[in-house]
């Protein structure tokens, strides 16, 4: 695959399918979408306390993340969204799989995007 042009693609691919799943998690946390807070409650209660708040990071990095121009801070964003996420589940002993998967896609998404940053120079 050494076309960028089709790296490209790929990446933007795999880019607004991440950017939507976000948008979409955020917008079902911010109407009290029943399955996403009962899910928040058995990870812990206190948690509830935030799903405003999780909802809007959720949105802000998938927009930040969709965007060329903010590309990077979305990148950083959405990792560190991620990463929050597998550590919940984590400390419930809930299956975290699925997160990881996304961790994976949102790297391949940058290296296909921006494979400069991946270069080990000499």
């Amino acid at each position: 695959m050494n076309n960028q042009k089709t790296k490209n693609i790929i990446g933007n691919g795999i880019n607004y399918f991440i950017s939507t799943a976000l948008i979409i998690s955020g917008l079902l946390k911010l109407i009290g979408f029943k399955p996403y807070t009962e899910m928040i409650m058995e990870l812990n209660p206190n948690y509830f306390e935030f799903i405003y708040f999780l909802g809007v990071i959720a949105i802000v990095s998938g927009v930040l993340f969709i965007i060329p121009k903010t590309f990077t801070f979305g990148l950083i964003a959405t990792l560190v969204f991620l990463g929050g996420t597998i550590s919940a589940h984590m400390q419930h002993g809930d299956g975290f799989i699925p997160q990881i998967v996304f961790v994976l896609l949102t790297v391949l998404s940058a290296y296909l995007k921006r494979s400069e940053w991946f270069r080990i120079k000499k």
